[in-house]
């Protein structure tokens, strides 16, 4: 193993790790929330930079460009989706402000749609869907 391949399976499994913590802690948090995923029997997936964005990808205070970056994921550092999901990955999707990134397949896009991630939990942050790559749990 390389050694970014065993940086990148100790990220993972801290970001599994801390995602159990982070979903505890956004329950006890809240009174009534359901921690991330609950009730649709799927676990919530895993978020970071791709490498055609050159392993950026921005985590923000809103569902818009212009709201405050909290941090920057790459390509080895993840967080937990808020949302497990289901048909699409980390969703329903929050509609916000509009960004244009490069997309997995290569070409630039233009998007207004935001996953709500639990960066910070038990407040929201939010991070770019068509700048994103997820991993299911």
């Amino acid at each position: 193993m390389t050694r970014r391949s065993v940086r990148a399976a100790a990220t993972l499994a801290c970001a599994v790790a801390m995602g159990g913590l982070t979903a505890g802690t956004a329950a006890a948090a809240v009174p009534g929330a359901a921690s991330p995923g609950a009730g649709t029997g799927e676990e919530p997936a895993l978020v970071h930079a791709n490498a055609v964005n050159e392993c950026r990808l921005n985590v923000r205070t809103g569902p818009d460009p212009s709201a405050s970056a909290l941090t920057t994921l790459t390509c080895d550092n993840y967080t937990t989706c808020s949302n497990a999901g289901g048909a699409e990955p980390c969703g329903p999707y929050v509609t916000g402000g509009t960004y244009s990134c490069v997309g997995a397949d290569g070409a630039q896009v233009t998007d207004n749609r935001w996953a709500q991630v639990a960066y910070r939990a038990p407040e929201a942050a939010y991070v770019a869907v068509a700048c994103a790559e997820f991993r299911e749990v």
